[in-house]
């Protein structure tokens, strides 16, 4: 199948293509909506043949999921590290590092949050980032109400995304070192307060 094979036996020129491709759809995202991009433009801006594309990708979707996972990788280790700190300095440090990674892959997330059209992406991402919460948050560990903990983490990671689609439209200030305080008064230390009460009010 298209795009499945292991990155450490891809052939350099399969890259070089992949890449081409991916710089392709991040341009074109970053002028117009992703619902108007055809395959053609991407190709035509990668300056591959259209049959290429369907060598490496079997839709423009996929094209956009590879794009993505790639850079919200390293968002997902930051995000791992903060699930699992109880330090409040050190909850304050990994918020910054979360948007100190942000400001740096700034294109990628106006793509995740600019377009309505990837809204189905967005839900996966969602997904992944609150599934993190489940498994690496001792707080939320010890609630025993799945479905508490199942609301909570999703208000984290839409809230997340929220707040840095904020940043972003507001040319990412204030700093990441006072967004990582932000992010945890305003999201996680909230968020643990009311997990807490629901969890005392149903002993």
């Amino acid at each position: 199948m298209p795009g499945k094979a292991s990155p450490k036996h891809v052939d350099p020129r399969v890259k070089r293509t992949r890449r081409l491709l991916r710089e392709a759809l991040v341009g074109l995202i970053l002028e117009k909506d992703y619902a108007a991009i055809s395959i053609k433009e991407i190709t035509t801006r990668a300056e591959v043949a259209y049959i290429t594309f369907y060598r490496h990708y079997e839709s423009r979707d996929q094209l956009l999921m590879e794009v993505l996972d790639e850079g919200l990788a390293d968002l997902r280790v930051h995000i791992d590290r903060l699930a699992k700190q109880s330090d409040e300095v050190a909850l304050e440090t990994e918020g910054r590092l979360i948007f100190e990674y942000i400001q740096q892959h700034a294109d990628l997330f106006r793509i995740l949050l600019k377009s309505q059209s990837v809204a189905r992406i967005r839900s996966r991402v969602v997904r992944t980032i609150a599934t993190t919460y489940q498994k690496s948050c001792a707080p939320l560990e010890r609630v025993g109400d799945r479905t508490t903990v199942s609301l909570a983490t999703h208000h984290i990671a839409t809230s997340l995304l929220s707040l840095i689609e904020w940043w972003l439209e507001h040319d990412r200030h204030p700093s990441p070192t006072e967004m990582g305080k932000v992010y945890k008064s305003l999201i996680i230390d909230s968020t643990l307060r009311a997990v807490g009460a629901l969890s005392a009010s149903s002993v």
